[in-house]
């Protein structure tokens, strides 16, 4: 296509258009570019365009509809340069400027170094702040008003006279220099300033709570959850300083006026002068918002300032003697509505502190303050003309009428479901309920058709299930020509035009979350509402459809649970804008219905297209005096046959045991990323849809179980819960061809059914708050299944809805719940730590791969191993190699594993950090003795110092040593590898 660009920019960003223009276009005249154009080229250009926007900057561009027609695209930067069309205004106008922007006292009070007046800094931030959630889809003025308050109050605590002072002799210094994402903090870089210490001196948010505090104690016409919204909003716009441990005075208002009225002492200002410069401040404030129309935004304040009791804002609000459902709820839906205003009042405030003192007067004077969050709408796109063209080759090409037709009235059913919700004035948060191999992405594509879509974010349990979900949109049946942006903490690509994952270059930082259909990790989604600097994460997942793929698979994941739930009642704010799409084959009912409130009637199921009839049986077995038949029963004659269990080592075992007389291959999470990826790949070859059949069995844990789309002709099964039980029969003959029964074996200790803890099995789902919902579900399963021998796959999906229907199973599943609730809080308390700011030279530059402090999904760090060969006799051999070159380790090669589990789960004799610390410097030349044990956890959070869990004979030579009797070692076959594995495993094999 033909476009053409004009340019009505000024100042600077005149050159900076200029640049980014010529580079595409050709210059036909001082201000405009004409050229033939691509649709994803003239992407690129708008997108160069906003981020080097600012206040001056206003560029249209129009596409030549015909040889004498032209038609407006878009425009970026300042709108008013250009009337409704495009075309550049002359000499008229029909807009009512408010000019009223009179210069105040209290001018000379700055927000930051680019000499932003604090009153404009403030009531532009709580504007926009306001708008934001608006511009989320939220309709709640309280919460829009909680948004405006805390934003006009949260840099209220830059009236210290400390930070005028620093700020101002700070400017004096700063050219051109772009403030900090976590804002302007005093620091010792300006003269009388070098011994400043944050250790005898609150931080400007601390002040601005403390200051709030006071103006809207009693009298204040906002209620209680309005009151702890905008507390938190304040206080938790920037992170907390680094301070010593024993240092409490910052852990209470009392704490903070001492230090800060103390701090004043010797100065020229006391207390009382700077609580006048607040009120004066407050009352320009609230001069710009009758100006502005925001008066009825405003509480009433008190200008005379009265110590406060109260506590500081939780980062989190999790009670740990929560014992109740309904306890954990209303928890989850007050630290929801927390992330949508601290979300609101730091992306404003990042938004604002960008522009110079005098773009700001500008847009304050125009009233234009709202063209600054045209950058965070959804671009336009061809998303859903590219859906339409997938769904309609679908339905011409596909041989199953039957099928296409039911997938069509599931996505039509799902899609009314928000006509309803705006009838009804309620959300639109929909459950799919899809048995294997029915076709989900399929459905949630076309549900996302339906619902007017722009934007997707696909959000997954694991990065496997992501490169599954990439791997099927990218395929020529799907979407080859939109962008598909897979983002994990692994992998940050955006695919298309077919270029593959490997040949895809990684994305630019700036244009994360950028593609069509973005599909994610949890992961990077919980961060938006865990850490600070990923914040404006929540923007974006807030405007866009979002599907939670297997999101059963977090429901008893310890915080994932109240984090996810958290995600769910923000997105339930929206009402019938909320398009949330739950996918799963196991939606767990209690869970949606009980926990996440979601009504029976948004659940839609659609029945399985597969025939074959299924076998369901039961092995047992003397847990306390016989090896389990998973490990040690052979099935070199039964062709096709998946062996799955709850735990990776068993897996090992069972394949080490039997490498030798079955074809099979092994898969578990207990590889390098190198070796997971590419037996992955040999497992799905081999067993998809026409696959190679190059193995007979697969020994796997329960990494297989779930969006792999593999199929077996017998499978056995570990004693498991209801969801996983159901999720590895999917891959039971998944594609129905199969003419015999399908025999699907699971295998148990004898006196499981008792509900006794005696099997390692048994114990193992206790510690997942799985066992109570396991048997229960035994139980309710084999008195279904004495109604017949054979079950179609819907009638076993029929016996999974009932189970979620008998109150006595229902109360089993509570008690699993709530015990991972407890968990749950116990973990958030402990690891979603206050976000902490480290001064700056604490920091250090590294491009080595490193692990943060802690993790939701447990503390882990990296760690090094020596090799073990498994001969085809079971007999073990030491090599003199590690599993990687720890000093070129690559994100392929290295591996990590748990705290806990490295430090012998508290047994000291299994300690193999303890083993490290007294013999490593002896070891390595040069290396230096770490005082403590925990000096080497700390420093393997970096690949280049990982903890030794074992070592070579060589190395064990030099100490005159044997190796710990539970190391750890990267065990290979002659046929594959079998990962990491304890020796005192090893040793125990047959």
């Amino acid at each position: 296509m033909i476009v053409t660009f004009v340019s009505q920019c000024e100042k600077k960003s005149l050159k900076r258009t200029r640049r980014i223009l010529d580079a595409f276009a050709n210059r036909i005249g001082d201000n405009v570019w004409q050229t033939a154009i691509t649709e994803d080229g003239l992407k690129t250009v708008k997108q160069l365009l906003r981020k080097s926007a600012t206040k001056s900057t206003a560029v249209s561009c129009h596409r030549n509809k015909t040889r004498q027609l032209t038609e407006l695209v878009w425009v970026v930067g300042n709108k008013r340069q250009f009337n409704e069309v495009g075309v550049v205004p002359v000499n008229w106008t029909t807009k009512e400027l408010n000019m009223d922007i009179a210069i105040s006292d209290t001018s000379r009070i700055l927000a930051n170094t680019n000499q932003q007046p604090l009153y404009q800094h403030l009531f532009a931030v709580g504007y926009l702040a306001y708008y934001l959630i608006e511009h989320m889809n939220i309709d709640s003025k309280s919460l829009k008003q909680s948004a405006f308050i805390a934003g006009i109050l949260h840099d209220i605590g830059k009236a210290d006279p400390h930070f005028q002072t620093w700020v101002n002799k700070k400017t004096l210094k700063t050219e051109d220099e772009p403030l900090p994402e976590d804002g302007q903090h005093i620091d010792k870089t300006v003269s009388g300033m070098t011994k400043f210490t944050f250790e005898k001196h609150p931080r400007h948010h601390e002040l601005s709570w403390l200051f709030a505090s006071s103006l809207l104690r009693e009298g204040s016409d906002l209620n209680t959850l309005q009151q702890s919204q905008i507390m938190h909003g304040i206080y938790w716009h920037h992170t907390k300083p680094y301070r010593k441990k024993d240092n409490k005075y910052f852990d209470e208002a009392k704490g903070i006026y001492k230090k800060f009225t103390a701090s004043l002492e010797g100065t020229l200002t006391n207390f009382d002068t700077v609580v006048d410069d607040v009120n004066r401040v407050i009352k320009d404030v609230t001069r710009l918002a009758k100006n502005l129309d925001k008066a009825d935004m405003l509480a009433p304040m008190l200008d005379d300032f009265i110590l406060t009791a109260n506590a500081l804002p939780d980062y989190k609000t999790y009670s740990d003697i929560n014992d109740q459902l309904p306890e954990y709820k209303k928890e989850v839906k007050e630290n929801a509505l927390n992330n949508l205003i601290r979300t609101a009042v730091i992306s404003a405030d990042r938004l604002v502190s960008k522009l110079d003192a005098e773009d700001l007067a500008s847009y304050l004077q125009e009233g234009t303050l709202l063209d600054l969050i045209d950058n965070l709408v959804v671009d336009d796109n061809d998303l859903l003309t590219q859906i339409q063209k997938c769904i309609d080759a679908f339905d011409e090409n596909s041989s199953e009428t039957e099928r296409t037709q039911a997938q069509k009235r599931t996505a039509t059913k799902l899609a009314q479901l928000k006509t309803i919700a705006e009838a009804n004035e309620s959300d639109n948060v929909a459950v799919l309920q899809g048995p294997a191999g029915c076709g989900k992405t399929k459905i949630s594509l076309e549900w996302a058709l339906n619902t007017k879509a722009k934007k997707i974010i696909w959000v997954c349990p694991r990065v496997q299930v992501c490169l599954g979900i990439v791997n099927d949109l990218t395929q020529p049946e799907y979407l080859p020509n939109s962008s598909i942006e897979i983002f994990t903490g692994e992998y940050k690509k955006i695919l298309k035009d077919g270029v593959s994952l490997t040949d895809t270059p990684d994305t630019d930082v700036d244009d994360y979350f950028s593609g069509d259909i973005v599909v994610t990790t949890i992961d990077q989604i919980l961060n938006a509402i865990i850490t600070h600097n990923k914040v404006d994460t929540l923007i974006p997942f807030m405007q866009s459809h979002v599907i939670f793929d297997e999101f059963h698979e977090l429901i008893l994941m310890p915080a994932f649970n109240l984090l996810f739930a958290e995600l769910i009642h923000a997105k339930k704010m929206q009402a019938h804008h909320a398009n949330i799409l739950l996918v799963s084959a196991t939606p767990n009912y209690f869970f949606t219905e009980h926990f996440l409130d979601i009504k029976s009637a948004d659940h839609i199921s659609i029945e399985s297209f597969n025939n074959s009839d299924y076998q369901i049986d039961f092995q047992t077995y003397d847990s306390e005096n016989e090896p389990s038949p998973l490990i040690h029963q052979s099935h070199s004659q039964d062709p096709s046959t998946f062996v799955i269990t709850n735990t990776a080592i068993s897996a090992q075992i069972g394949f080490i045991e039997h490498h030798q007389d079955e074809k099979s291959i092994l898969l578990h999470s207990k590889y390098n990323k190198k070796d997971k990826s590419y037996w992955f790949d040999k497992v799905f070859e081999a067993f998809k849809r026409g696959g190679t059949k190059e193995f007979d069995v697969l020994r796997s844990g329960p990494i297989v179980q779930a969006s792999l789309n593999i199929s077996c002709d017998c499978m056995y099964t570990e004693l498991t819960n209801a969801e996983n039980w159901l999720q590895r029969l999917g891959r039971l003959d998944r594609f129905g061809q199969n003419i015999d029964n399908n025999i699907y074996t699971t295998v148990m200790a004898n006196n499981a059914i008792t509900g006794k803890q005696t099997s390692k099995n048994a114990r193992f789902l206790n510690q997942l708050h799985a066992w109570h919902s396991t048997v229960a579900w035994l139980k309710h399963l084999q008195s279904h299944l004495e109604e017949k021998s054979t079950f179609k796959l819907n009638e076993l999906y029929d016996i999974y809805r009932a189970f979620y229907q008998d109150t006595n199973c229902l109360d089993k599943v509570e008690d699993d719940f709530l015990t991972a609730l407890k968990k749950s809080v116990a973990l958030i308390n402990s690891k979603v730590l206050d976000p902490i700011y480290v001064p700056f030279n604490a920091i250090k530059n590294s491009d080595t791969a490193k692990i943060a402090k802690t993790s939701l999904r447990g503390d882990s760090r990296f760690v090094q191993m020596a090799i073990c060969n498994i001969e085809a006799d079971k007999t073990m051999s030491f090599a003199d190699d590690y599993a990687y070159d720890a000093l070129n380790a690559n994100d392929d090669t290295t591996i990590t594993e748990s705290i806990a589990k490295i430090q012998g789960y508290d047994d000291s004799s299994k300690n193999l950090v303890a083993f490290m610390h007294a013999k490593h410097h002896n070891i390595v030349e040069g290396y230096k003795k770490a005082y403590k044990d925990f000096e080497l956890l700390n420093q393997a959070r970096t690949s280049e110092t990982p903890i030794y869990l074992s070592y070579t004979p060589t190395d064990l030579k030099k100490v005159n040593t044997s190796a710990n009797p539970h190391s750890i070692y990267y065990v290979l076959t002659d046929r594959q590898p079998v990962g990491s594995m304890a020796i005192d495993k090893l040793t125990q094999l047959t």
